[in-house]
């Protein structure tokens, strides 16, 4: 089964920071995620599924930049990197799900399912990851961290 979800990032004070939700469950640090629907392209979906359980609208960075994890049941997580423009105050799945900016560090430290761990270690890993690429940085000049 395939699911889709993003890397929600920005630069603050020249760090690369991650938004991460608590799944639905309220035990575990996650990426959003959700399934693909037939009448949206995936990155459509990741975009999609950040807005609803992170409150975070942005824009997926490049659509053909997503990256595939293997869950531990046996599934695989496509994960698409969306630089975050705007952090809302209040969003659809807000009454049930908490949310936290962090680092790349910081979000290591909590995040417990393999995958989104691979995820995070895979996107923000300045010699991996695309969104350190010094060409897609001149295409999208919004990727530059800010000091």
């Amino acid at each position: 089964m395939l699911q889709i979800g993003s890397f929600p990032f920005l630069f603050k004070k020249g760090k690369l920071h991650i938004m991460l939700i608590m799944n639905s469950a309220r035990r575990q640090w996650i990426l959003p995620k959700g399934n693909p629907e037939h009448h949206l392209k995936h990155y459509e979906v990741a975009e999609m599924e950040t807005l609803e359980e992170a409150g975070v609208t942005g824009k997926i960075v490049d659509k053909k930049l997503y990256k595939e994890f293997e869950t531990a049941e046996g599934n695989t997580l496509r994960v698409y990197p969306l630089h975050i423009d705007t952090i809302l105050d209040k969003w659809p799945e807000d009454y049930f799900r908490k949310r936290e900016l962090l680092t790349a560090e910081q979000a290591l430290e909590r995040i417990s399912r393999v995958e989104h761990h691979k995820a995070v270690k895979y996107f923000s890993n300045p010699s991996k990851s695309p969104l350190f690429d010094k060409h897609l940085i001149k295409k999208h000049p919004e990727l530059i961290p800010k000091t």
